[in-house]
């Protein structure tokens, strides 16, 4: 059964919530594998998150996405609304920033893929092959472009016989960062902020004074009602979430990393949620206690 999780053999060592017998009784076992450390959310979840939501709702809303993963988001694919296509691309992290440059060369095809898991694996496989930082660049054509320069290989793989332009780039996810790349950015929707906080002692508390802002309404104290806020707000805003979009849009909004701990997200789940669902597809899929019966 496919589940929405990260592949365990992509990581070194099992991370320390898994050894909670309690959690795992309760269902999130399912969640095999989330990172340790900042150097694999932006390469691993922000792409997984996507992936997932494409499998709940069809084509994702890939600037609503960027945002919520305080990203910039992509004019160009508001210029071309529904005419956009994403695509990903794997490769290793120097051939990424020419890229950047000069876009995609066609020598005997270039290829893309519709879910970023593909992609993700073939950077993996670059990142192991050159012994080089991995990297994924993230494209957005017209489906003009798609019907006339290129063909699809599979459901999911798609083969350029022309080069992409540069244009066409928006932003490259490396392994411990993400770069927007594009030409401009959309007025909306408005990127999601990061939350900083620093470490007195063996508590963690907000950089800036406090309260702090989280949007125009509400505003935090502490890490905690931090998450409890952020969660609502993921849950709100996509109605129905699956466990790996929640995570990666908490880490890509907090930071330093080790200022949320795992267990402290499943805490707040347990208690805001009601229990996870788990479709056929093998996705663990949360909904807010008060949005239940909602949308039925």
């Amino acid at each position: 059964m496919t589940l929405d999780i990260i592949d365990p053999t992509l990581v070194d060592q099992p991370p320390d919530w898994v050894r909670d017998r309690k959690l795992m009784r309760r269902g999130f076992k399912y969640l095999a594998y989330l990172p340790k450390g900042r150097r694999a959310w932006n390469c691993t979840l922000a792409a997984w998150a996507f992936s997932a939501r494409r499998r709940l709702v069809g084509p994702p809303d890939f600037n609503l996405w960027a945002a919520m993963h305080a990203l910039t988001p992509s004019k160009r694919h508001e210029e071309l609304g529904d005419d956009a296509l994403v695509l990903w691309h794997g490769t290793s992290a120097p051939r990424a920033r020419k890229i950047v440059e000069h876009g995609l060369i066609h020598k005997e095809g270039v290829w893309a893929a519709v879910d970023p898991k593909i992609a993700h694996s073939f950077t993996r496989g670059r990142s192991s092959q050159y012994q080089t930082a991995s990297a994924m660049v993230v494209l957005v054509v017209s489906k003009d472009e798609w019907d006339s320069k290129a063909e699809a290989e599979t459901d999911h793989i798609v083969r350029f016989h022309t080069s992409v332009p540069p244009e066409c780039v928006e932003y490259i996810i490396y392994d411990d960062h993400i770069d927007f790349v594009g030409g401009a950015k959309a007025r909306k929707p408005k990127r999601w902020g990061v939350a900083r906080f620093k470490k007195r002692g063996k508590t963690w508390t907000p950089r800036a004074r406090p309260p702090v802002r989280l949007d125009r309404e509400q505003m935090y104290r502490t890490p905690s009602e931090w998450l409890e806020l952020s969660i609502r707000r993921i849950l709100t805003t996509l109605g129905e979430a699956t466990a790996v979009e929640v995570f990666s849009s908490l880490y890509a909004t907090v930071d330093p990393w080790d200022a949320l701990e795992h267990k402290e997200v499943f805490a707040a789940l347990e208690e805001l949620c009601e229990a996870p669902r788990m479709t056929r597809g093998g996705l663990l899929r949360f909904r807010l206690k008060e949005l239940q019966g909602e949308n039925a």
